[in-house]
C-alpha cells in the first residue's frame, strides 16, 4: 500500500505543476482472457496434468484520471477499481473473483482527428481474489506490474478507449489442501467511457 500512495503523490505533484490538465471520471467494461485452472495428476510429468479455461470472464472498472497536454503528446494517470469474475466446471460450478486497485502511468500521443493512441506501465494492487469453494485457502501476491497498450477518440469532453491489459509479473495462485493451481494474471481487453470536467483546449 505503501507504494501505491507513493507513485499517486508523484502523479499528484507533477500534474500540479501543469497549465493544460484534465481531470475526469471512467467507467466500462472489461473482458478477461486469463484463468487457466490445472488439475495436477498423481504423475508429476506435465503431460498427466489437464487444463481447464474459465467460462464467463466479463467484468467492470470505474475510476478517475488527470492528464497532462503537451500539444500533440499527453501524459496520463488513472486510478481504477477493476473486478472480474471466472468460472469453472459445470454442476457444480466454481466462481473466481478477483477485486483490484489499477494505477496505470500512459504516456500517449494525437495520431489524426480525434483518435489517439497510449501505452505504458500499469501498477496493480490486489485487494481480493476469492475462490467460491470455502474450504479452500488461496495464496497470491498483492502487489503487480503490468502494461496497458491502447487506442481512443476523443470528442471535446468525451471520450472512449480500448486497451489491452497485460500482466508482466507472474500470480499463480496455489490452493492450499488441494490438488490444482489457478493462472490468474490479468490479460483483457477493456473498453472505457471517460468524461473530462474541463475543457480541452
Amino acid at each position: 500500500m505503501r507504494k501505491l500512495l507513493l507513485i499517486l503523490a508523484i502523479i499528484t505533484t507533477t500534474f500540479s505543476f501543469a497549465q493544460n490538465s484534465q481531470f475526469g471520471i471512467k467507467a466500462g467494461i472489461n473482458y478477461n482472457f486469463s484463468g487457466d485452472l490445472t488439475d495436477l495428476g498423481e504423475i508429476t510429468d506435465a503431460t498427466d496434468d489437464v487444463m481447464h479455461g474459465a467460462g464467463s470472464k466479463t467484468g467492470y472498472h470505474a475510476g478517475i484520471w488527470y492528464k497532462l497536454n503537451y500539444s500533440d503528446l499527453f501524459l496520463k494517470g488513472e486510478l481504477l477499481y477493476t473486478q472480474f469474475e471466472n468460472t469453472y466446471g459445470g454442476t457444480p460450478s466454481y466462481t473466481m473473483t478477483t477485486k483490484k486497485i489499477d494505477v496505470p502511468v500512459l504516456v500517449g500521443m494525437k495520431v489524426f482527428g480525434p483518435m489517439y493512441i497510449f501505452g505504458g506501465p500499469d501498477f496493480q494492487y490486489i485487494m481480493d481474489e476469492d475462490f467460491s469453494l470455502s474450504t479452500t485457502e488461496v495464496t497470491t501476491d498483492d502487489f503487480t506490474l503490468g502494461l496497458h497498450v491502447g487506442v481512443g477518440l476523443e470528442f471535446k469532453r468525451i471520450s472512449f478507449d480500448l486497451r489491452w491489459d497485460k500482466a508482466l509479473s507472474s500470480n499463480s495462485l496455489e490452493f492450499v489442501n488441494e490438488n490444482f493451481t489457478l493462472d490468474n494474471r490479468p490479460n483483457q481487453l477493456m473498453f472505457s467511457l471517460n468524461y473530462s470536467f474541463s475543457k480541452v483546449d
